[in-house]
């Protein structure tokens, strides 16, 4: 078993040293590429998860807003609704003239 290893690497070792500059410059070029390849694949894939993640993250905070805004809605018609309108007229001895009553956009 330890005699075909030997005669394994032997016979690998007399291939290479028969490959010519040309050649070995060619597999080293494959090689070369292959790992930058690599390297490549890896970067743009953690760019992209990163992206996604501040994307995710402008999302989140794009529906805190709009929730605010609703919010900020739902109290403003709270605060303009007739009744509470008609109270604080009543309380501050005032007389509520509809006409004069506009709500903005």
């Amino acid at each position: 078993m330890v005699e075909k290893r030997e005669t394994t690497s032997q016979l690998l070792q007399a291939r290479i040293k028969r490959f010519s500059r040309v050649e070995k410059a060619f597999y080293l070029s494959i090689a070369i590429t292959a790992l930058v390849l690599a390297i490549s694949v890896v970067y743009m894939q953690t760019k992209l998860l990163q992206v996604q993640s501040d994307l995710t993250t402008v999302n989140r905070q794009i529906e805190e807003k709009k929730t605010e805004l609703d919010d900020a809605k739902q109290e403003v018609n709270e605060l303009i609704r007739s009744e509470r309108l008609a109270g604080v007229a009543d309380s501050q001895d005032l007389q509520l003239n509809n006409g004069n009553i506009r709500s903005a956009e």
